[in-house]
């Protein structure tokens, strides 16, 4: 389980936070971004995710973002990309199993049963493992205030992974002071 320390520019402190998700699939981008902002809420802080922010499923563009922050009082904004990311399939076959049906009422003979073999499913297993990167920007000035790198030990479900990385990043952020309470 690899993490940077954050690194921090600035000695503010947020309390609005718009959390930005870049990556390809919307519905992993929203969940993380809802994510994010239920762990800055359970430390204080407020956050909206940026899909909430400006309707659902827009492109994700400077200009965008500016419209945004001109209409709500947030502090900063909390962007997290995706830098690497893996996924491990594994299948396993499990042994198939026959279901043997009798024909007639004749004695027992092999030629007097129906042998129906029953194909059981295997498992597939996907471990997904991911890098991200987390950079916090304060509105009033545009620069960046803060950064972190976290990669995460291989997860069964995407769902989990964002769960973690969520965590992570939030517990750095209030680690480096950089919530307001």
């Amino acid at each position: 389980m690899g993490e940077t320390p954050g690194t921090s520019h600035d000695s503010s402190s947020f309390s609005d936070f718009l959390v930005l998700a870049i990556a390809d699939n919307y519905t992993s981008r929203a969940q993380f971004e809802r994510t994010v902002v239920s762990e800055l809420k359970k430390r204080g802080a407020s956050g909206t995710p940026y899909y909430e922010a400006v309707g659902g499923n827009k492109p994700i563009s400077r200009e965008s973002v500016r419209e945004v922050l001109s209409d709500s009082n947030f502090d900063a904004v909390l962007v997290t990309r995706v830098m690497a990311s893996d996924a491990d399939l594994e299948v396993k076959a499990d042994s198939a199993a026959a279901k043997v049906t009798r024909r007639d009422k004749k004695p027992v003979d092999f030629f007097r049963y129906n042998y129906e073999e029953m194909s059981e499913p295997g498992s597939i297993s996907i471990r997904t493992t991911a890098t991200l990167a987390t950079d916090l920007y304060a509105v009033k000035n545009e620069q960046k205030v803060w950064s972190l790198e976290v990669s995460s030990p291989p997860k069964e479900s995407v769902g989990h992974l964002i769960d973690e990385v969520s965590t992570k990043i939030v517990r750095q952020l209030q680690r480096d002071k950089l919530i307001a309470k």
